[in-house]
């Protein structure tokens, strides 16, 4: 219904598809959607029989690598103790983590983004890149066939043995299982290369401010110790305040 699978985001343009994924319709109907399947995949494992091989795997120190900070309201000034303030922020904190979903909505749309438009997501394909980006067709794939049985219930046993068909024998519930399966890959070659691209940027960050650096150094003509040869005009300090509120951020 948001338009949103496999097919369609190879060819919508990235700007409408960037514009759908973020929007407020969108963010809560697949958050919905996702905290269902995963309140139903908590009660299949606790009620899986002794032989049932899967289990939850704990992915909470991924989960901690994409979490988004919440906006923090100004607080209010009140009449209230310092420690009942105290324990209304932990009290707080404990809801917070209570909540915290195992399938991020944002990080489960980024799969979308990243099948459709490869090359505006990524600055380049490297091992980490071509990893995540079959990490999460496969995801996807997954996420779909889960929805296809959501929708259209088990589909009948078939004689043919190709993969399709033997993809098409899965219950709700074993499928629900090989989609948290692919989630943890997918969120795992995520965090991967979020890491990498983060690393990316600060060395980026680091060669800029030295650039910056040197400019000044040259525009200003700035001794070794740090002063100018000669008097700096208003300009020339103007430069230099900003050169170095810039590195020092």
């Amino acid at each position: 219904m948001l338009g949103i699978n496999e097919q369609s985001v190879k060819s919508m343009p990235f700007e409408q598809l960037a514009l759908l994924i973020e929007s407020t319709s969108t963010l809560q109907t697949v958050k919905t959607l996702l905290d269902r399947f995963e309140s139903r995949l908590k009660v299949s494992t606790a009620v899986a029989p002794a032989n049932d091989l899967y289990s939850l795997d704990n992915i909470d120190h991924l989960l901690k690598r994409v979490a988004f900070p919440k906006k923090r309201a100004t607080p209010r000034r009140s009449v209230r103790s310092r420690g009942a303030m105290k324990v209304d922020s932990v009290r707080e904190s404990n809801n917070s983590l209570s909540r915290s979903s195992r399938y991020p909505v944002r990080v489960v749309l980024c799969a979308y983004m990243i099948l459709g438009h490869p090359d505006a997501v990524f600055s380049g394909m490297g091992e980490r890149e071509i990893a995540l980006a079959k990490a999460a067709q496969e995801f996807v794939q997954m996420f779909e066939l889960l929805m296809k049985i959501v929708l259209d219930g088990p589909v009948q046993n078939s004689d043919d043995e190709s993969e399709s068909a033997a993809m098409k024998r899965c219950t709700f519930r074993s499928q629900l299982a090989a989609f948290d399966k692919a989630w943890c890959s997918y969120l795992n070659c995520f965090v991967v290369w979020k890491v990498k691209d983060a690393r990316s940027l600060e060395d980026d960050l680091v060669r800029a401010a030295c650039q910056l650096e040197a400019s000044m150094i040259q525009t200003c003509k700035l001794t070794p110790e740090g002063a100018g040869g000669d008097k700096l005009s208003h300009d020339m300090k103007a430069i230099q305040r900003q050169v170095m509120f810039h590195i020092n951020s």
